[in-house]
């Protein structure tokens, strides 16, 4: 799958392996959440669960490899949605979809604007070379931010609830544009992104309903996820660890995002907006 040879500088590779043991397992709760919503009542259930869990994997890892381009264009979509939803301080409205937009948007082709050359290597690493589709996509993306960024200054210039999060986004892009790529999404998603999600399930499981043996499944899964992960990077390396090393990070995060999605950002938030209706 590699052509071409990607070198990455030691605090890329630091981030890589951040991203690795901190981010990655941050999914290990959607065994816990899946017992939450009632997968663990019975071994049918649960039978259940991890076959669709393992099968939206597969099948995002196979489609990746048949369309490389278009797959990593999606990829970068979907975690647009995924991020602003978790960044978002809104519930819905005008200003939700602002948020989602904004929010999401700079950490994927916020970094991709500002390090579009450093991300060009990266994205070919990736995709056999075929980086335009993803490059377009953002080129596009990024003056639609733009605008929508005036208006959500303007309302956060009025709406002082707006003041934290719109100053997070400036500082966010700061960093975006001072720090490697890699480096700065690291940051993002190790520190905010997953350290709002622990706490926002935190705050749902931690319960006297939390499931027995929560710790050894989450510990399971995130262990599970590391070896899958050494099995494919010995599958793909050879002998460009660098881009061996990209593909396993990003095609198993695309592989990983697509089933966490589903649960958290579909059936998780569903229940929870039942129970609070």
């Amino acid at each position: 799958m590699i052509e071409g040879l990607v070198l990455l500088d030691m605090a890329s590779v630091i981030a890589l392996l951040f991203v690795i043991l901190i981010g990655l397992p941050h999914g290990a709760f959607d065994g816990a959440i899946a017992n939450h919503l009632g997968a663990g009542r019975s071994l049918a259930a649960a039978t259940k669960f991890i076959t669709s869990y393992c099968a939206a994997a597969g099948l995002v890892i196979a489609v990746w490899i048949m369309f490389p381009a278009v797959t990593l264009t999606l990829f970068l979509m979907i975690s647009m949605i995924h991020f602003g939803r978790g960044d978002a301080s809104a519930k819905s409205g005008p200003v939700f979809m602002m948020q989602v937009l904004l929010h999401g948007g700079l950490p994927i082709f916020g970094i991709i604007y500002f390090q579009q050359s450093s991300v060009i290597p990266l994205f070919d690493a990736l995709t056999n070379g075929s980086s335009n589709l993803a490059i377009l996509t953002s080129n596009i993306m990024v003056p639609v931010m733009g605008l929508t960024f005036v208006f959500y200054g303007l309302m956060a210039f009025r709406d002082s609830s707006l003041h934290v999060r719109f100053v997070e986004f400036i500082l966010l892009a700061v960093v975006f544009v001072i720090l490697p790529p890699l480096v700065s999404f690291a940051l993002y998603f190790c520190i905010i992104h997953t350290g709002r999600h622990m706490r926002r399930i935190w705050h749902v499981l931690a319960s006297p309903s939390l499931p027995r043996g929560f710790y050894r499944q989450a510990a399971g899964f995130t262990l599970a996820s590391w070896l899958f992960g050494g099995a494919a990077f010995l599958w793909l390396e050879t002998g460009d660890l660098d881009a061996a090393m990209l593909q396993v990070v990003f095609i198993g995060l695309a592989a990983l995002t697509v089933p966490h999605m589903i649960l958290v950002d579909g059936f998780f938030a569903k229940r929870q907006r039942q129970q609070t209706e």
